[in-house]
C-alpha cells in the first residue's frame, strides 16, 4: 500500500503465508533502502525476500497481523515495530461487498537497478481497496497518515493503491547462475520430466527443439512457448542464429509476459538473451517488464553437456 505524507516511509507490503502462520512486511523509503521483517514463523527461503543487494531483512520479531477476507470486503490489520523504534499500525475494512476480479503481475521492489532474478510475482484474483465504503487508519509513531489513491479510476470507481491477494503465485524467472550444469535433453523422447519442470519438444532432423515447458509449483503452472521452437544447443552449427519469440503464461491465463528470445553459436560458446516487451495488466500503463534483459553463455564440454552462466540487466 502506498503511503501519503510521511517523509521516510513511502511503501509498506504485508506478506502471509497460506496456512496463515508466517508473514512478512515489507517497508520502502523515498532514499530507495528497503527491509523486510519476517516473522518466527516464516517458512519462505530467505533468498526470496532480498531480491537485490541493497535490500535488508532484519532480525525476526513477532507482530500482530490480520488479513482476511469477509462477507463485506477485505480486513487488513498490522500493528508492528520497525527500525527506529517506529509503530506502524494499520486498519483497513471494507464495508461493501467487492469481488476480487483482476490478475496480474505485480512489481516486488519496481525500483530495483540490480536483479538475480525475474522478480514479480502473479497476482491472482486480486483486488483493488476502494474509497468509497471502506474505513482506513494508518499511524506511523506518532503521525497520522493517509493511503495513496490511484490516480485514474478503476473501472468507474475511486481506488486506493492497495492492491491484495489471497492467492499470490512468486514469479522468479531464470536465476543467475554461474557456471551451472544444464540437463541433458534426451533425443528420443517427446517429453522430458524433471521434477516439478517439463519440456515438450518438436523433433528436428533427429533432434529435440523445445516448443513449451511447464514448471508447476503449490498448485499453479507457470507455461513458457517458444514460436519457432528452442533450438536443440547440441545441433547449432559454429555461426548460427536464431530470432523467435517467446510467451509465458500461468495456468490457463496466456501471454502474462511475451517477448523476444535470440540464440548465437561462436566456436564453442553460445549466447542467449531474453527480452521482454509486454505484460498484460489491467489498466494501461508503462509495460516495466520492458526494461528487463536476460543474457546468458553457455560453453560446450560435450555432446549434450554445458555449463552456463547468466544475469540479468536493468535499464
Amino acid at each position: 500500500m502506498g503511503v501519503d505524507d510521511h517523509p521516510l516511509i513511502k511503501t509498506i507490503e504485508l506478506v502471509v503465508q497460506k496456512n496463515n502462520s508466517g508473514a512478512f512486511v515489507v517497508i520502502y523509503y523515498h532514499d530507495g533502502k528497503v527491509v523486510t521483517y519476517p516473522n518466527p514463523h516464516l517458512t519462505v527461503d530467505r533468498k526470496y525476500l532480498k531480491p537485490n543487494i541493497d535490500w535488508s531483512i532484519a532480525n525476526e520479531q513477532p507482530f500482530e497481523y490480520v488479513f482476511k477476507e469477509t462477507k463485506t470486503g477485505v480486513l487488513l490489520a498490522l500493528d508492528i515495530t520497525i527500525e527506529n523504534q517506529l509503530r506502524v499500525k494499520i486498519d483497513i475494512r471494507e464495508n461493501s461487498s467487492v469481488p476480487a476480479e483482476y490478475s496480474f503481475l505485480a512489481a516486488i521492489g519496481a525500483d530495483l537497478k540490480e536483479v538475480k532474478r525475474f522478480p514479480f510475482i502473479f497476482l491472482k484474483k486480486a483486488g483493488f481497496v476502494q474509497v468509497k465504503n471502506t474505513d482506513t487508519s494508518l499511524e506511523i509513531g506518532s503521525k497520522t497518515c493517509g493511503l495513496t489513491r490511484v490516480p485514474l479510476k478503476v473501472e468507474g470507481k475511486k481506488c486506493y493503491r492497495t492492491v491484495y491477494s489471497f492467492s499470490p503465485l512468486p514469479f522468479f524467472w531464470n536465476e543467475a547462475v554461474v557456471n551451472a550444469s544444464l540437463p541433458v535433453m534426451s533425443a528420443g523422447n517427446d517429453i522430458l520430466r524433471l521434477k516439478n519442470a517439463a519440456y515438450f519438444f518438436d523433433k528436428k532432423n533427429g533432434y529435440n527443439e523445445i516448443k513449451k515447458m511447464s514448471y508447476t509449483e503449490n498448485g499453479n503452472t507457470q507455461n513458457f512457448r517458444f514460436s519457432p521452437a528452442f533450438p536443440d544447443l547440441a545441433a547449432l552449427k559454429n555461426g548460427a542464429e536464431i530470432c523467435g519469440r517467446f510467451c509465458i503464461g500461468v495456468d490457463d491465463m496466456e501471454g502474462i509476459v511475451c517477448g523476444k528470445y535470440g540464440v548465437a553459436r561462436t566456436g564453442e560458446e553460445i549466447n542467449i538473451d531474453f527480452k521482454p516487451e509486454r505484460c498484460w495488466q489491467p489498466m494501461p500503463g508503462k509495460d516495466w517488464v520492458g526494461s528487463y534483459q536476460y543474457s546468458a553463455k553457455i560453453k560446450l564440454l560435450s555432446r549434450g553437456h554445458f555449463t552456463i552462466s547468466s544475469k540479468w540487466q536493468v535499464d
